[in-house]
């Protein structure tokens, strides 16, 4: 019989015997063999360790390992340790390859999550990676143990011990049953994949092997050299916990209304399916589809449950059910008319015609163990390894980066996109503001509580009355009398023709637009309207649809998400609260007292010293250490994405700003131990040096009563990754190290606009300060520059010095090292200047620059530093250098902001400079462009 998940499983497994535990072998004896390999002072291998307690399905993993030679090990959880086996070639999915497996010692399961280096002269030198990851089962004659590892475990010492074991994998990559089966050598064994619809032709996967990053970290093998993995515990890498009943019944989780998307590390984003939301339950060969409202859907569509009988497994699905219309797109039209359909021989018909798909977007339940307080990050791993996808089972795709996700959604006719925390727990019947949808149009579920007559045609219905539920009862929304066609008018007048009553449903009666029939509040229909009104109602609604799949009862005022800002994710509560903690023990009336953020200590002294002096001109009072503190915490989520893994120079001024200036570069001193530094080579004095990095908030704190003013930052940053052209991390051992480091290759070319327009109150010698004329004389040559950087195809960005000058900059990828960005800026520069001599000069003689605009193309130079996006200036007024869109430039002006106003302006517009700084232009278009 062919092997795997055609024909649905027999649920009558084979029991057998337990293992005393006389007969239970040691697991730390077992691994003796592994301890005597390696020296574990020298390797970041894990030592042998007693595998921690678990219920849940047996783990699988293949490591993909560089040592003499590439190979794989493949490995199987089995009475506390993995079972090994190197195959040179690796799994494959053609059931006419044979590849050979050479067993090898046991290994500690905390060996599974293991990704790094073994250094050289150590037992199996080289680089590994966890290629692939899931649950197993031993499957002879289709009986399946995932949720019985004691069964389990003794079907797989029985079948060692026979010297063939039969089992199905579910992985990432790796999918469907397999077989291992020792020949005369007793160390060495043939894997085999069985036929079934996970070979490599049938399921057009071809070579596996060739799929060469880590299910873990992303990383191919020969990157892990130069950007080592982070550990996660092997105990995460697949279901586990104690064992746990089937709930019968469960809600669904459901997310809040966001803004707009973006792209974020803590958040995953899927496309919003246009459908209806389903729970399958998976019990033995009982299937159940549940409606979000808890309506039976199993007899509508018997092929999905079908489908879901066949995968083997108990477990409970969330996702969404949807159809698809002629064109292919979804169609919730042709979702509803299924729904209509009660006849068995219709049904089967649809089924073949219009297929509904379930896309599956989480996993609450499998083998036995309730998953609902697992981070959202490792139940969609767990999902993604444990699902069986088929025609009419599918996984739905996710993505970090929300905004193109977006963008692909809509022009595959979906919703919108729907954001993830991938720390958040599934909380079952509870709107979240860990989940936020995201949709083209604004839209939300109202309950019809009448309707009014209408004229000519329409005159059976002119408008809905609909409204929502809060504490007093239904409230009333809007008149919706858009949206309908023929078809549409005729069936909710059918609805609503039995539902009539004499009273008002709503709380207070609505004003009437004419002869209103009211209806018990019992059709639910979703409205898309452009916004709420002063005195909440709808603006402009359109009627969508009719959404039977939602209980009236649970209809509530649709709410938008008051993100901080359009651009960016909603905060953390950890860190809401942790600000929020900070500018409450600044409240304190102490001028010196230890303040707290989260874990560390911060020794506050001399809180009443002015920094920044009285301005009567702005109207400004005098700014204290403790405003440039509570400015610091306020704009920090703001602010520290710019700083992060940027080497720092520092302007200290202790005393304020008219006391001694201190310019440093390098930090010897004593530090805190939360202030994270980095030794970066100088080639000025031909040796290393600690320079500062700020990645936290505390380190921000430390440094504002360190009496640090200005924050200046370099233009590369020391964090390798995919965009850069080397990940080199060596930044102090050598020139030609530091040359050949992440820190060589800018992320943008820098246009620095520096006006030598003097107004007159100038010391002797002293450069320009800071005047109207100066600064509009500026903005008018940054608009020539940005003309022709948009005639180039490039997309710059600009923001304030804080004084009078402007930086502009134009994002790229890490390709280029500091010699052609400079050289890319001088010939844009010399390109501008030939067009407009009289406002530019490029000249290093000061006399030169008189009266004209000083471009500096030398400010992209290795080690060169500018005044960070929302750092404060020495000077009076407290002004920030500030990031602007091109329209407020316009009308600026730099003492527009400064630190007395950014935090409130911040918090109304977010961080829109920050997410144009994160698009990556290509040096290509940039250099055929600045050549032109």
């Amino acid at each position: 019989m062919p092997r795997g998940v055609e024909v649905a499983p027999s649920r009558k497994v084979r029991r057998v015997a337990r293992p005393s535990a006389a007969k239970a072998l040691s697991e730390l004896g077992q691994l003796d063999e592994y301890a005597a390999k390696r020296t574990f002072a020298a390797t970041p291998e894990p030592a042998p360790s007693a595998a921690p307690a678990a219920g849940g399905p047996l783990l699988f993993v293949i490591q993909q390992h560089s040592a003499r030679r590439l190979h794989f090990d493949f490995r199987l959880e089995c009475d506390g340790v993995l079972k090994s086996w190197a195959v040179p070639k690796g799994p494959s999915l053609d059931p006419s390859e044979k590849r050979l497996a050479v067993q090898t010692e046991d290994h500690p399961y905390d060996y599974a999550s293991f990704e790094g280096v073994i250094p050289p002269g150590q037992y199996g030198a080289g680089e590994v990676i966890v290629w692939d990851c899931g649950v197993y089962s031993p499957d002879e004659e289709q009986a399946y143990s995932f949720a019985d590892r004691d069964e389990a475990q003794q079907r797989v010492r029985d079948g060692l011990a026979k010297g063939k074991l039969s089992f199905q994998l579910r992985g990432e990559k790796v999918k469907g049953s397999f077989a291992l089966v020792r020949t005369s050598d007793s160390k060495n064994w043939l894997l085999i994949k069985h036929k079934d619809r996970f070979t490599g032709p049938a399921a057009g996967l071809g070579d596996i092997t060739e799929r060469n990053r880590s299910v873990l970290s992303g990383l191919a093998v020969e990157e892990i050299k130069v950007l080592p993995a982070h550990r996660v515990p092997a105990a995460t890498l697949a279901p586990h916990g104690p064992p746990s009943a089937m709930p019968a019944k469960l809600s669904p989780m459901l997310a809040e209304i966001g803004e707009a998307p973006f792209a974020d590390a803590g958040w995953l984003w899927e496309p919003k399916l246009d459908g209806y939301r389903v729970l399958a339950f998976v019990a033995g060969d009982e299937v159940k589809l549940l409606s979000r409202r808890g309506l039976d859907l199993t007899a509508t569509f018997p092929g999905l449950c079908a489908e879901l009988r066949a995968q083997a497994a108990d477990m409970i699905l969330d996702g969404e059910l949807v159809a698809f219309d002629a064109s292919g797109r979804p169609s919730f039209n042709a979702l509803q008319n299924r729904f209509q359909l009660k006849n068995e021989r219709d049904i089967a018909a649809a089924d073949r015609t219009t297929p509904a798909v379930f896309c599956c977007f989480d996993l609450l339940h499998f083998g036995g163990v309730d998953l609902r307080l697992t981070p959202y990050r490792d139940r969609r791993r767990y999902l993604t390894q444990c699902l069986l996808p088929s025609h009419l089972l599918q996984l739905v795709h996710a993505a970090e980066d929300g905004k193109a996700l977006y963008r692909a959604a809509l022009a595959s006719g979906f919703e919108g996109v729907v954001g993830k925390r991938r720390d958040s727990r599934y909380e079952g019947g509870r709107r979240s503001g860990a989940w936020l949808k995201v949709k083209a149009t604004q839209s939300g579920e109202f309950v019809v509580g009448g309707y009014t007559k209408g004229k000519g045609s329409r005159a059976p219905l002119g408008a809905l009355l609909i409204g929502f539920w809060d504490g007093a009862g239904l409230r009333y929304a809007s008149h919706v009398g858009s949206g309908f066609d023929a078809e549409t008018l005729a069936q909710m007048r059918a609805r609503l023709d039995g539902l009539r009553t004499d009273a008002c449903p709503f709380v207070e009666k609505p004003e009437l637009h004419g002869p209103t029939t009211w209806v018990a509040p019992e059709v639910v229909v979703e409205v898309k309207f452009q916004q709420w009104t002063e005195d909440d109602s709808l603006r402009a609604p359109v009627l969508l649809r009719v959404r039977d799949d939602i209980d009236p009862k649970a209809v509530r005022r649709p709410m938008h998400d008051q993100l901080p800002h359009a651009a960016g994710p909603p905060r953390a509560n950890k860190e809401l609260g942790e600000i929020g903690d900070v500018l409450r023990q600044l409240e304190n009336n102490k001028v010196a007292f230890p303040l707290a953020v989260g874990p560390h200590r911060i020794r506050l002294t001399h809180l009443d010293r002015v920094y920044w002096p009285a301005d009567p001109a702005l109207k400004q009072p005098a700014v204290t250490k403790r405003d440039l503190l509570r400015y610091f915490a306020q704009v920090s989520p703001y602010l520290l994405p710019h700083l992060a893994d940027r080497p720092l120079t520092l302007i200290r001024m202790p005393d304020g700003i008219f006391g001694q200036r201190f310019f440093q570069k390098h930090w010897e001193q004593e530090r805190p131990e939360f202030v994270d530094t980095m030794s970066v080579f100088s080639e000025h004095k031909d040796e290393s040096h600690q320079a500062l990095l700020c990645n936290n908030l505390a380190t921000l704190l430390w440094l504002a009563q360190s009496g640090t003013l200005e924050l200046h930052v370099w233009h590369s940053r020391a964090r390798p990754g995919p965009d850069a052209a080397t990940q080199g991390a060596d930044y102090d051992s050598s020139l030609a190290a530091l040359e050949a480091s992440v820190l060589n290759f800018p992320d943008y070319v820098v246009f620095d606009l520096d006006p030598y327009i003097y107004s007159g109150n100038e010391a002797p010698g002293a450069e320009p300060e800071l005047n109207t004329v100066a600064f509009e004389k500026g903005k008018e040559v940054a608009f020539h520059l940005r003309e022709l950087l948009q005639s180039m195809a490039l997309d710059a960005i600009v923001k304030t010095s804080g004084k009078t000058g402007l930086h502009i900059f134009v994002p790229i990828r890490r390709t280029i090292d500091f010699d052609a960005a400079r050289k890319v800026c001088e010939l844009v520069g010399r390109h501008l200047l030939r067009h407009h001599p009289k406002d530019i000069t490029m000249e290093w003689s000061v006399r030169e620059r008189i009266g004209k605009i000083f471009l500096d193309h030398n400010m992209n130079v290795r080690g060169k530093t500018l005044n960070v996006a929302y750092s404060p200036r020495g000077v009076p007024g407290a002004p920030v250098s500030m990031p602007l869109t091109w329209d407020e430039l316009a009308s600026a002006h730099p003492l527009d902001f400064r630190i007395t106003n950014v935090a409130q302006r911040l918090s109304q517009t977010g961080d829109r400079w920050h997410d144009a700084l994160a698009r990556k232009l290509s040096l290509e278009r940039a250099l055929s462009g600045a050549r032109t």
